[in-house]
Parts: C-alpha cells; sequence; structure tokens
C-alpha cells in the first residue's frame, strides 16, 4: 500500500508541476522577467524535480522487495522406514561361493547332487552353493580349486579325497587344501556336510 501512495503522490506532483510551468512562463513574461522571481522559480523547480524523483526511487526500491521470492531450502534429512537394505539387498561381494566336485565311481554325480542339496538345506546365508557338480577331471583338489575359481567363480571346492584307504572329504581353495575330513565310511550325508560346516572353513 504504500508503493502505491508514493506513486498517486509522485504522479499528482508531477502533475502539478506541468500544469504550473505555463503559468510560471507567463508570470515572467507579464512582469518583465524579474530576476527575483526567476531565481525563486528555479529554485522551486529544482526542489520539485528532487521530491518526484525521491518518490520514484523510492517506490521502485520497495517494489524490488515486495517481488523477491523467499527460496524453499529442501533439508538433507534422512528418513527412517525401519526396513533393513542390508539384510533386503544382500551385498554379494560379502557371499561366499561354495561348489562340489564330481565324487569318484559310477554314482559320483548323484552322490555329489545329494550333497549339494543337503548343503543347500543347512547352509546359512552368507554361503551360495553352485547348484551342479563340477567335473574337473582328476588333477590335484588345488588345482582344481583353480580351475571351479577361474571359469565358475568359486571360492571353495568341496572334493572327495581319492587316494585314501578311508572315505574323506575336503575342502580345498585355489592355494591350499583348508581342511579334511575324519572318516565318513559309516556316516550318511548329512552327518558329513554338518561336519564340514563346522570345520570353521566357511
Amino acid at each position: 500500500m504504500i508503493s502505491k501512495y508514493r506513486a498517486t503522490a509522485a504522479a499528482v506532483l508531477a502533475s502539478l508541476f506541468l500544469i504550473s510551468c505555463p503559468v510560471m512562463g507567463a508570470g515572467d513574461e507579464g512582469s518583465g522577467g524579474g530576476e527575483g522571481d526567476s531565481n525563486e522559480m528555479t529554485y522551486i523547480t529544482i526542489g520539485l524535480i528532487v521530491v518526484v524523483g525521491g518518490l520514484f526511487f523510492l517506490d521502485v526500491i520497495n517494489s524490488s522487495d515486495d517481488e523477491t521470492v523467499p527460496v524453499e531450502t529442501v533439508s538433507n534429512q534422512i528418513i527412517e522406514t525401519g526396513i533393513n537394505w542390508d539384510e533386503t539387498f544382500p551385498d554379494d561381494s560379502m557371499m561366499i561361493t561354495v561348489a562340489v566336485s564330481v565324487f569318484p565311481g559310477e554314482n559320483g554325480s548323484e552322490t555329489a547332487m545329494q550333497f549339494i542339496n543337503v548343503l543347500n538345506e543347512l547352509a546359512g546365508d552368507s554361503i551360495t552353493v553352485y547348484d551342479d557338480p563340477l567335473d574337473l577331471g582328476t588333477d590335484s583338489a588345488v588345482d582344481r580349486a583353480i580351475i571351479a575359481s577361474g571359469f565358475f567363480g568359486v571360492d571353495y571346492l568341496v572334493f572327495q579325497v581319492e587316494d585314501s584307504e578311508t572315505l574323506q572329504y575336503g575342502i580345498a581353495s585355489p592355494d591350499l587344501v583348508l581342511w579334511t575330513s575324519t572318516e565318513q565310511s559309516d556316516n550318511s550325508i548329512l552327518v558329513v556336510v554338518e561336519e564340514l560346516l563346522q570345520s570353521g572353513v566357511f
């Protein structure tokens, strides 16, 4: 409202000034152009110009202030959802991948598949078991673990010890054999897998 009044006052003063100019000019001519009257009208004119200019200047400043729009800042606030995202989307890089090598003998592939199924049931969430038994030849357990790691991204390879008079199982990494079981001839696959998970390798 203040800027409106100032604009109105400025317009009124400017109108008065424009109207008075011919009158002042006629007065000067009728009086013979007195020097005192001329100086007086000059001061009045300068005063009117200063007042009108000042009112317009203040109106421009106030108008620019009124048009300023406050900027709304968005706060970087963390919203609690109650969802454990680490459990919902686990980091695959932390998962341990285990594969089972094909066991020796006529039914070695079927026995290895049974081993995988039991291992899947008993393994924790941090262990991923490769779906199928791997036929990696007859090289050493470490060499087979190297092949499994290079081609299938496997961290550990479960194998059956072949050069032993007893039935044993082992766990190998691409570096060395990490664990070998005790005699398992009289034990079921379930017992073997439980002992393997209790080895502390995983």
